[in-house]
């Protein structure tokens, strides 16, 4: 299982790289085509659109993989260690409950909306929607499996405040090859 979830990971770290980098080409190219020869590609705002929100959603649950969210960690880290696994325990079930609503959610958006036509490319606006339900599942895993470590005990004290409380305090990325236990 571990290794399903890393391959997972690494392939929205894939993904994420190849998304921005066909908007950064896709927007270019439009740019120098509509300034430069009163042209353009008619498609690329609406596939720059899908990808963003495609890469916004699956860098989400990349973060959360990484414990890259900020938030305010103050008084979580000054609780005793019972204290932080219970705040962990909370935290968790609640991500899971706002992370279930949110795959419940944007599912019926993408039944609702998977018959309606995006203008230029035809595309079914229900594939943008999908991006939320696949970061939800997402999510959910990632958070499930963090609530197993604490109430199975093996959290570690630095896994217990899932948020870092400044953009310079992020951790570094772990090695993707290693599982979370061992990779710093």
């Amino acid at each position: 299982m571990e290794r399903t979830g890393m391959f997972a990971l690494k392939a929205m770290r894939h993904f994420i790289v190849m998304a921005l980098s066909a908007m950064v080409v896709l927007v270019f190219a439009n740019v120098v085509l509509r300034y430069g020869f009163n042209s353009g590609i008619s498609i690329s705002e609406e596939l720059s659109r899908t990808l963003f929100v495609w890469l916004t959603f699956t860098g989400a649950v990349v973060a959360m993989y990484d414990h890259g969210h900020l938030g305010v960690d103050t008084l979580v880290r000054r609780l005793p260690h019972r204290g932080q696994v219970g705040c962990a325990i909370a935290c968790d079930v609640l991500m899971l409950v706002c992370s279930a609503l949110l795959m419940v959610g944007s599912w019926q958006q993408v039944l609702i909306n998977w018959n309606n036509a995006a203008p230029v490319s035809g595309m079914p606006i229900g594939i943008t929607h999908l991006a939320a339900f696949v970061s939800s599942i997402g999510l959910i895993a990632v958070v499930a499996s963090h609530l197993w470590r604490v109430l199975a005990g093996r959290a570690r004290a630095d896994d217990l405040v899932q948020v870092v409380e400044s953009e310079d305090r992020v951790p570094e990325l772990p090695n993707a090859e290693l599982p979370r236990e061992n990779a710093r």
